[in-house]
């Protein structure tokens, strides 16, 4: 299945329609960085911010590890590790984030070059490290077997 929306708010809607008519699943929803996802959480009821849990349960070297430039996949996959160590999915509450965590619905934000590069820009984040990121997001979601879906941010 794939969405494309409007505008913002025609998105803050299906994504509760979505989230409502799926209360019952553990649902991720995950994207690269520059996708959206904070401003999304921000305007949705019930939906939690994957880095506002993770990051208080960092140690300094975990976080400046992960957070070091530029991202690898070996950064990624000690991410991963660590947010499946630290975070679990809960039923009715809706995870925005980079790392696939077992649940029972995945929704990808897929986003096109042109935007991606244009906040990556905005918010001084690297084009190459979002596109590597993304990579490994979709090989994890191709591997996962878990039924998805994808929201085009545009």
């Amino acid at each position: 299945i794939c969405l494309y929306f409007s505008s913002f708010m025609d998105a803050i809607k299906q994504f509760q329609k979505i989230f409502e008519k799926n209360k019952c699943k553990r649902i991720v929803v995950i994207g690269t960085t520059c996708t959206g996802k904070t401003t999304f959480v921000k305007k949705i009821k019930n939906a939690k911010d994957m880095d506002d849990l993770i990051f208080p349960l960092l140690s300094k070297e975990e976080e400046k590890y992960i957070c070091s430039d530029p991202w690898t996949k070996e950064i990624g996959k000690t991410m991963t590790r660590l947010v499946k160590e630290r975070i679990k999915v809960e039923k009715g509450t809706p995870l925005f984030g980079t790392v696939l965590l077992e649940c029972d619905l995945i929704i990808y934000l897929e986003i096109n070059d042109n935007l991606l590069k244009e906040r990556c820009s905005k918010r001084k984040a690297d084009f190459k490290n979002a596109k590597n990121m993304q990579k490994m997001i979709l090989e994890e979601i191709k591997e996962s077997q878990v039924p998805s879906m994808e929201i085009k941010i545009n």
